[in-house]
This record gives structure tokens, sequence and C-alpha cells, in this order.
């Protein structure tokens, strides 16, 4: 439900000091006997300034901030009134009101008595709608109930209600005493209206315990304030203060019911990031701004948290705003002066006169500004962990994971790192592919497929963050990988890998046995140890025991997420790897004489679908950073001289991989051979000689160099290693060949030719490319592109010389266009295919209730996949559903995750198959 805010004064809360002030004095008095009015109550509305007439009803008000103010007189039996001034700097202003009596006056009964239950029923609706519905409301006290009533004709539709006098409210939560004279109230389904003037009394806290406690909340309340919020909005700061902002993608879902309950997935989706350039421009008056907010703005306030989430992977205050007009005048301090215009809806709406902080109250903000200041190696660590869906596979298999990253601060998770590398390693410390993964939220889902042809079983699964590499190799996350053919098997898990008992999380199912297609629900709930329900971030697998042995290799996420004391010689002054928030390409131009050059040059992404105009620095170099893409992309950069003619070439800057060491913990399982395939199914061969290949839709005509003997289809590649690197992704599929550190390409079977070169002869589409090195011409196209690779290793003396060391032939699937473009060889022209971020792939749910095509042999290694699974904040749970395979074994269940305070997650329940 929305609600529009009107003259409710949440936001006149200010930070600034009364260092420059001013004062209003003047004479109160009855307006029918024109007596003065001694002991009246004088306020600056919505402030702890006041003061009360003396005998003879003079008043006097000083220390008030210099702008329009209003001021309040209140006193027993007459109308409360408020005139508004314009205070000015070191001045006293004139201010004389006469106070006209009411004509009502509570009798004794009715002050006394606590009315009927009807009234009582009324109270209670009008207490949520006035204070509020949050635990700040919640904390407070109506401590004189009998002066409100409420009209006969009251309904829900349109609800009422009026104060014979000020209604004064205790605020436990806050500290303060609260006189507010109510002038309006009204409420309704899609609005709601609270007039008034408020005056704050500090109460006097019992114990050090209860001051400091009125000082957290105040502190608290400001910060996830609007006001707040328009302030760091004005000085260009709402997102360092916690404050992030989503508008509705155009075109996208209209309806939030129609969305899933995962921000992530709607990122980008139904909502994009809200930021226009326009945003805060300023306004008619000196010190007011006017804030642009167009349709309906996503507000998510990260530095808070909340037990209502409306989004699972969101625990954080998130509210909505609409604006009438889309604009906002706002002043300095963050007070909204056409709040008419304003509907709230969600957090932000809870907020009401049970929120209220005076207006001359000060936020220590210095304080926390200068906490944030002082940001030492300690309070800026991040630690990764990653959970994979198994603890070894078979060759071929696709590894689901999610990685999982704990701050230090859990306010650093926006500014630090939202890149994550990651790798495969070969026990010779090769890398076997690479991946980059978006962090969001502090967690990164992908998955990867292990080639076929991958030789030997013991591999290693690394992963960091530049920032990451600051503290050391001792930070990565590095687990063994066992890659295990299918007539191998685990024997035994390496040592250490108990999983150490968890009182976070508990994990049950609905049946104490399991049998063959059987439906299993699993439920889970995590709690803190008080017992108390705990939200929290979690990813939750399920394998089959006989296929992969639970716990093969240790999981350490308790030890990988500890956030540890760092050594003293590890500071931010020696720190050289920076924060890496988005992806960025750097490099530098040479001319024809190889020396660096300030130049402009072009930019054309994609193969001319986009272009972008650049330019060097004096020392050749360029950056673009702040991208943001998803797989490969080709770059290609194009310098001209004075004549219009391409010269120079560009070359990128080396990114250097940290050096790989293998740690004690990442110790592999017992493995050995066995005597037949771990799996009843067939793996079907097919010799290579009999495949036909079709190329669009029709039959290729026969090759120069007769039959490959390998092919490797176009969507193989993404699956055998690096996807932007077209080299490695063959490289994974042809035994015997090699790329050395130099970058050179030998294949099984090569001699040296008349040139003294190992490398194969490339072609692409039928041509032959001559180039002096075989491994810049295939890497220079983007895998995406191809249709199909063939190899062949052995000696071809059709092609004469050229033919000493085999061949790689490409053929594209945009056919001679492409072609075209490669062989061209455009002077000035460089390009690169660029690896983006890697989208992740959904694990397949098999569903045998709704599934048509039924297999006839379901021997699923991994039953179940869920990295996006988050329990409820107010109970602590989550419940899942998997159904299990034809395999008479145990299936084991291993919960991951985060809780919302950064406590590891981690726990295991084995079902046994029922015999």
């Amino acid at each position: 439900m929305k609600h529009a805010f009107a003259a409710l004064f949440l936001f006149l809360i200010t930070f600034y000091g009364f260092a420059q002030t001013g004062s209003v004095s003047g004479t109160v008095i009855d307006a029918l006997t024109k007596e003065p009015l001694p002991f009246c109550n004088v306020f600056v509305n919505n402030t702890t300034i006041a003061t009360t007439t003396d005998i003879d009803g003079n008043y006097t008000l000083s220390g008030i901030a210099p702008g329009d103010v209003e001021i309040g007189f209140s006193f027993i039996g007459y109308a409360a009134q408020q005139k508004s001034i314009s205070i000015k700097v070191n001045s006293t202003q004139n201010l004389s009101i006469n106070l006209v009596p009411t004509e009502q006056e509570l009798s004794d009964v009715e002050i006394k008595a606590s009315r009927d239950k009807v009234w009582e029923r009324e109270l209670k609706k009008f207490s949520i709608y006035f204070l509020g519905a949050d635990e700040l409301a919640a904390s407070c006290e109506i401590l004189n109930p009998w002066v409100i009533d409420f009209p006969e004709d009251n309904a829900n539709s349109n609800f009422r209600a009026f104060a014979y006098q000020p209604i004064q409210i205790k605020n436990n939560a806050l500290g303060y005493l609260v006189t507010f004279d109510l002038k309006e109230f009204q409420f309704n389904n899609q609005s709601y209206v609270i007039m008034g003037a408020s005056r704050f009394e500090e109460l006097e806290a019992p114990d050090i315990k209860t001051r400091n406690m009125w000082k957290a909340n105040r502190l608290e309340s400001y910060l996830r304030s609007p006001a707040n919020m328009f302030r760091s909005i004005i000085i260009g700061r709402h997102n360092q203060e916690g404050f992030f902002l989503y508008g509705d993608k155009p075109g996208g879902s209209e309806s939030r019911n129609l969305r899933s309950d995962v921000f992530a997935e709607e990122l980008g989706k139904s909502v994009i990031k809200y930021e226009p350039d326009n945003l805060v421009t300023a306004g008619k008056n000196p010190g007011e701004y006017r804030i642009f907010l167009k349709g309906r703005i996503e507000i998510h306030y990260e530095k808070g948290f909340s037990k209502v989430n409306s989004y699972k992977d969101a625990p954080y205050p998130i509210s909505w705003v609409e604006v009438k007009g889309n604009y906002l005048t706002v002043t300095s301090n963050g007070m909204v002066l056409n709040q008419k215009d304003m509907i709230f809806s969600g957090d932000m709406d809870k907020s009401k006169v049970g929120n209220l902080l005076p207006m001359d109250y000060t936020p220590p903000l210095s304080v926390q500004m200068q906490a944030q200041i002082i940001r030492d190696a300690n309070s800026l660590q991040e630690r990764i962990h990653l959970h994979t869906d198994r603890s070894y596979y078979y060759k071929g298999d696709q590894v689901f994971l999610k990685g999982y990253i704990n701050y230090a601060n859990p306010a650093n998770r926006r500014t630090l790192s939202q890149v994550l590398h990651l790798e495969v390693l070969s026990e010779d410390r090769d890398v076997i592919l690479e991946k980059k993964l978006k962090i969001e939220n502090g967690v990164a889902v992908g998955d990867f497929f292990l080639p076929e042809s991958l030789s030997g079983n013991q591999y290693y699964v690394r992963a960091f963050t530049q920032w990451n590499r600051n503290y050391g190799p001792d930070t990565y996350f590095i687990q063994a990988l066992p890659v295990l053919d299918r007539s191998e098997k685990v024997i035994a898990p390496a040592t250490g890998t108990t999983l150490p008992p968890s009182s976070i999380v508990t994990i049950q199912t609905d049946r104490s046995t399991v049998g063959k297609r059987s439906l299993v629900v699993v439920d889970i709930e995590t709690k803190d140890a008080n017992g108390k329900p705990l939200a929290s971030n979690l990813s939750v697998t399920v394998t089959d025991n006989q296929f992969a042995l639970p716990q093969a290799v240790p999981s350490r996420i308790v030890e990988n997420l500890q956030i540890k004391e760092v050594p003293s010689h590890i500071t931010t002054e020696k720190f050289s790897h920076a924060v890496e928030n988005t992806l960025s390409i750097g490099g530098r131009f040479l001319n024809e004489k190889g020396k660096p050059t300030n130049t402009p040059f072009t930019i054309y992404i994609n193969n001319f679908e986009g272009e972008l105009d650049w330019e060097t620095d004096k020392e050749g170099s360029f950056l673009l950073d702040e991208m943001d893409f998803y797989g490969p992309i080709d770059f290609s950069f194009l310098a001209v001289d004075k004549k219009g003619k391409g010269y120079g070439t560009f070359e990128l800057s080396p990114k250097l991989k940290p050096p790989f060491f293998i740690p004690e913990h990442a110790t592999m399982p017992t493995m050995a051979q066995t005597t037949s395939s771990v799996f009843r199914r067939e793996v079907l061969e097919v010799e290579l000689e009999e495949v036909k290949v079709e190329a669009q839709g029709k039959k290729t005509e026969k090759a120069l160099y007769g039959n490959a003997d390998y092919v490797i289809q176009g969507e193989s590649l993404m699956r055998g290693g690096n996807a932007v690197d077209l080299l490695l992704g063959i490289k994974a599929f042809i035994p015997g060949m090699q790329v050395n550190s130099l970058g050179q390409v030998t294949l099984r079977g090569g001699a040296t030719s008349v040139s003294n070169s190992l490398e194969p002869l490339v072609m692409v589409d039928g041509n032959v490319l001559p180039s002096s090195s075989a491994a810049n011409v295939i890497r220079s196209i983007n895998p995406n592109d191809v249709e199909r690779v063939e190899v062949v290793t052995r000696i071809l003396s059709i092609m004469g010389d050229m033919g000493r060391n085999g061949i790689i032939a490409i053929y594209l699937k945009r056919g001679d266009v492409r072609a075209a473009d490669v062989l061209a060889g455009n002077p000035g022209m460089s390009s690169f295919v660029i690896e983006g971020f890697h989208p992740p792939a959904n694990f397949f749910f098999v569903d045998y209730d709704t599934m048509e095509d039924i297999p006839e042999l379901d021997e699923r290694v991994t039953l179940y996949w869920n990295p996006y699974l988050f329990t409820d904040s107010m109970t602590g749970k989550v419940q899942v559903a998997f159904y299990t395979n034809d395999v008479e074994s145990a299936k084991t269940i291993i919960v991951e995750g985060l809780s919302i305070d950064g406590q590891a997650i981690v726990g295991s329940f084995t079902i046994p198959f029922a015999k």
C-alpha cells in the first residue's frame, strides 16, 4: 500500500550545528480577555528548542538556525497555533499571538474513564497509523490517550481522528517526550495525512546503558531516513551512505507481483540502476535543490537490516517512492518542501511519528566518517570460498559453483571487488581454463565444463580477486579438483574431510529412506547461538554416494571465510593491486617505428556492430574501464594518419596471473582404476573418419588435406577450455598439442620446415593464412564465430613444405564474410577477443511428475543444485525438493553459505537407500 506524506515532518532533520543563529521573542495573550497567558508552551516546531511564557506572557527563543521555521504555541484549554517566521543571523524577530479558548473541554469522567471497547479498538488502529509499524514505534507509549477521539461514522476506508489537547508520546527507543498538537489526521487505503506540530524534550536516562541505546537508535533512525538519503543525494554520496536507487526497466514487468523474489535475477530484466545525469539541480532559492525522480524509484538501504525482505537475496530495507511532477524541492539538510507530491511505500512508509527526530538533532557523522577514513588492511579484507556441487568429477562433466565473499566490514560489499577470477589448473601448473564471474551482493554464481581430453586426474580450482592478491597467496581460494575417467573411482577421501557439527543449520527430510525416482522434500533451518531464526544465503547440493563419495575433498568454508588478523607487514601503503569494480581493457599504441605515440583511434566492437572514438596519452597508453558485458566480444582498434591511412599497432597490457602453488590443505583423495566403467550406460564412440560434417545446411566439399584426424564442433569449444581463447579451446581436444611460453604451437608428428618453424599451417574457410605466428592468427578469431575446427597432426606432402607440421583448419559460421575480415589485414587494425563475465548456466531439475521424455536409465550424479536459496528472516526456514535416480545407493545433502551476520554455514545429511 502507498501513502502520501502531507506535512508530517519526518524529514526535518539536519546535521548542521547552530553556530550562526537568531532568536524570536514576543507575547502570548488571551484572544477574548486580552490578558497575558503565563506558562504557555512556545517552541520551534519539531525541535527541542522550547520555552514557556513568564508571568506577563512574554517569551524568548534563542539558538534558532537561520531560515524559515514554524513557531508553535500550546496551552491547555486553548487551540494550538503555529506561525511561520523567517529567522535571520544575529537578529531577534518579534512574534506575538492571541490564543483562542476552546469551546469543548474534557469532563472528569472522560479524563478518568477508559472509554468503551469500540473506542479502544479505534485507538489501537490509530496508534499503528500514527506512530508507525516498526520496532521504534512499538517502543512508544501514548501517555494521555483519553484526549483522542473518533467520529461515529469512522470506517477503515476513511479513518479519522482528532485530539482535544496535545498528545503526549513517550518514545522509549529514542529517549524523547514528544508533545504533538494534532491538527488533522486521516487514513485510507491510498494515502494518509498527519498534520500538526511537535515539541521534543529529552528524557533523563536511568543508566549509561540506556543512554547509549538512545544514541545508537537515534543515529540508526537518521541514517536510514529519507532526510539522510536526500541530503546524501545532494552531495553525491548516496551510494557511500548505503542508498542505491533503481528504476523500472522500460518494457519490463509492470507489476512487482510478476517478478521473482531474487533481486539478482531481476536486475537488468525488470529493474535497472537509476543514475540520471541531472539528478540534482539548483532550486529557486539559496539552499534549495531540485531532485529528479521519474517514475517509481526503488530504494535499497544496504547498510541496514530488515526482517521482512522484498527479495530473498536483499535482506536490507527496501522502499519505493513516486513523485508527482518528477521533482522534489529539498533543502540542504534533506527537508522536503513539496511533501504532498511524494508517495512512499515499503520500509520508509513504516516511519511515522514514532521515528521522528527533532530538527536540531546533530548526528555524529563526523565520527562515522572518520571511521571510514581509517581504512586499514584489517578492515578491508575480503575472504573467498567456492562451493561446488561435488567434490570430484568425471571428464566431460559440468561443474556448478557458487562463490561467497565475506567482508571484514560488511559496508564494503559495494566498494570492494566486483570481479571474481576463476581458474582450473593442472598439477603441472598449467591453466586449463579461466573465467571471470560477476560478484553481486557478496556472491558469484558460475559453471564450467571439464574437457573430455584431460589427461591425468589431479587438478585444482583457484579463485581470487585483484584486491585479494594484496594479502598474499595464503588468502586465495585453492581446492583440489579430482577429474576421473569413467573407469576410475575414489576409494578413500582426503584427510580432514569430516564436516564440523554446526549449530547454525539443521537439515531434515520427509522420509527416512529413499528408493528409485523418489520425491524427497528437504527442510533447512538456520538459527543463531540463542536459537532465534537467522536469515542466511545458502547453496544446496544433493549427490549420489555411489558416483560421488560425499566429502571426498574437505570443505573449508569456515577457514576460508574467517576474518583473520592481518600480519603487521601488510599495509595499504604497500598494496599494488587496485580494487576491480568493473571490467577494463588497457594497452598502448606503437607507431611504425615501434615507439609509443599519442594518437586518436577508433574502437570497433563485434565486427563493426558498434564503434567508439578514443585517444592514447603521450605514453601511447589507453584504458577502457567501467565495462560490464558477458561472453567474448571482438574489439578492433584502428589508428589513421593525416592521410587517412591506418598505421601502427596496438598491444594489450598483459594481466599477470599470481604464481600458483599447492597448499598443504589441498589434498587429493585416493583414486584407483576399475575393470569397467562405474556407469552402466554405454558411451558411444564413433570413428572421426565416419563422421559427416555438415555446414550451413549443406554438405561441405572435401578439403585438400583429405580427412582430418580431429574434428571439433563449435559448440564443443566452449566446453573445451577458455571461451575467449580459441587456441586453448582447441588444445583441450588435441592430445600432444603444445603451446610453449613463447606462444608457439606444435602438433604431434610435426617436423622442422624450411623456415625452421615447428608450427602448423593455419587455414580459415579453406584459405591459407601465411603468418609468422599460428597462435596470433588463431587467437584473433572469436570462438563464438567458429562452426568447427579440423586438425591434421600428420605430415601432408600434398601441401608441400607448409604441411610438414600439420594443419589447423578453421571454418566460420559466417563463411566468406568473416574470412574476408580476417584476410584483409588492414594496416593499423589490431583485433582482439576479450572475455567478459561468464553467464551462469541453469541447473536442469528432473521432475518425473511433469517431464515428457522419461529416461530409461537415470544415472545422474548431482541430483539437485541450487545456489539461490535464502532462509526466511522470520522463521529461518527454507524448503527444497528433488527426485532420486535409479542407483541403489544413499544420497547426501550438503548445505553451505553465509548468515546475515557473516557466519559461515556448513552441514550435511545422508539418506540411506531402502533395501
